[in-house]
């Protein structure tokens, strides 16, 4: 069983062979990765002397936990963190080539962070990895109350979306909305954002937005309201049922979203009717 002396042992014997003048370069200091994907964190070296007793190891630049490490000619499971086993792996056919790159697979929200990659212990390249996941079409909520319609859009994704609302002209309503946020069991996020819109006015218009800026992504629904007065119906409330009607503007920038329409019966309510929930302007 070799002790950790002789580990460092080792690291200087690297040390000592490859000599002045070798250096690590990362290929991108700052890496997105799409939880449950594949990653390749590139780093490179170069080659100024036998590579025989190269080590190469990747740690957690934070905590020094050990992702992979390879000496005396392989790789050194031992040595690796518990929660990388099986999910790493290094190209040493490849490292004649000062190839010394990491893949790592199906990431998760605790693979985020910064990552440090030695080689021979002389140099060291850091690399950020930011996770990200891209949130799904959002779902629709509707319910009504006498004097009010409250709209409720829920997705999931990662990491926490910016949330906001718009009213007509393009205003700012998100401080009159409520959003909240829940981590799921496989670390992404669930968020639910309400609005909550008189209907007394007439010809109402809201948007909701969605903006995942670690992947760049935008969703973008816009409804519009439209009330009217309808006095004939007045004597006859208990067999009278009114109809909504919801098409709403489809406008994502990464996905395909097909046009979703839902009807649903609601309760009359004396002299005001919703007549259709139709399209805005995105």
């Amino acid at each position: 069983m070799r002790t950790k002396s002789h580990f460092n042992f080792l690291i200087l014997w690297g040390q000592l062979t490859v000599g002045a003048g070798f250096k690590i370069q990362m290929v991108n200091e700052n890496l997105t990765a799409i939880i449950n994907q594949t990653i390749m964190l590139e780093c490179s070296f170069t080659i100024v002397a036998s590579l025989e007793s190269i080590v190469v190891t990747w740690q957690r630049a934070m905590t020094n936990e050990v992702v992979h490490s390879y000496y005396y000619g392989k790789d050194q499971f031992s040595k690796q963190s518990p929660r990388y086993s099986g999910r790493t792996s290094l190209f040493s056919e490849e490292f004649k080539n000062g190839n010394a790159s990491l893949r790592l697979a199906n990431v998760s929200p605790e693979d985020n962070g910064t990552y440090q990659c030695y080689v021979s212990g002389n140099d060291k390249g850091i690399i950020s990895v930011i996770l990200a996941a891209y949130y799904n079409e959002p779902t629709l909520i509707i319910k009504q109350k006498l004097l009010s319609t409250i709209l409720t859009f829920e997705s999931c994704g990662y990491p926490k979306a910016d949330i906001s609302w718009y009213g007509g002209d393009n205003l700012d309503a998100s401080s009159l909305s409520k959003s909240s946020y829940n981590q799921t069991a496989d670390g992404l996020y669930t968020v639910r954002s309400t609005m909550e819109i008189n209907v007394t006015e007439r010809n109402l218009t809201y948007t909701f937005v969605l903006r995942n800026a670690a992947v760049n992504q935008i969703i973008s629904r816009t409804l519009t309201l439209l009330i009217r007065e309808d006095s004939s119906l007045e004597s006859d409330v208990s067999h009278d049922y009114y109809k909504v009607i919801i098409i709403f503007v489809l406008v994502p920038t990464f996905n395909l979203i097909t046009l979703t329409i839902m009807l649903q019966k609601l309760k009359w309510f004396k002299l005001k009717k919703i007549e259709h929930i139709i399209p805005g302007t995105s």
